[in-house]
């Protein structure tokens, strides 16, 4: 994240950074075992259809690993920078001091996997979630930890 330094404030230092969790995947994964269906059946039309899957397989898992390389949640001293997207940017960077609330959401199976939405609250301002991420709850305590600080002074 050779960016990252490049836009740190004086006497800004990184708490917490995770990123995209690799349940992104997932979608990708089930195209290609799609796509594998169709290749090894024996009916000849079945198999000439094949392509459809995997191009599909290979535009999502393309999207997929650009999303995840372009993604970042990082923790600082003085604020909170989340990004996300390559063709589509998702950003937000918000200053401890105007943070409200930060919520996490996530299933059952996002327990299991240790990912899930953040949800950004300041004041004034709407919620902002930023889904899949990993380690949503170490992002929230650390979050908690650098708001505490940020009271304390």
């Amino acid at each position: 994240m050779n960016t990252l330094n490049t836009i740190l404030l004086p006497d800004e230092e990184i708490v917490f950074q995770t990123k995209k969790h690799f349940i992104i995947f997932i979608l990708p994964i089930l195209l290609t075992c799609f796509a594998l269906f169709f290749f090894l059946n024996s009916n000849p039309y079945v198999v000439k259809m094949a392509f459809l899957p995997a191009i599909a397989a290979l535009f999502s898992a393309a999207n997929q690993a650009l999303l995840y390389m372009t993604s970042e949640f990082v923790i600082t001293t003085k604020r909170i920078i989340m990004r996300e997207g390559f063709f589509f940017k998702h950003t937000n960077n918000t200053r401890l001091a105007t943070i409200a609330n930060v919520s996490v959401n996530q299933s059952l199976v996002g327990q299991m996997l240790n990912y899930g939405t953040v949800i950004l609250h300041a004041f004034g301002g709407d919620a902002d979630p930023f889904m899949e991420i990993a380690r949503p709850n170490e992002f929230q305590k650390n979050l908690q930890m650098q708001l505490d600080k940020v009271v304390k002074q």
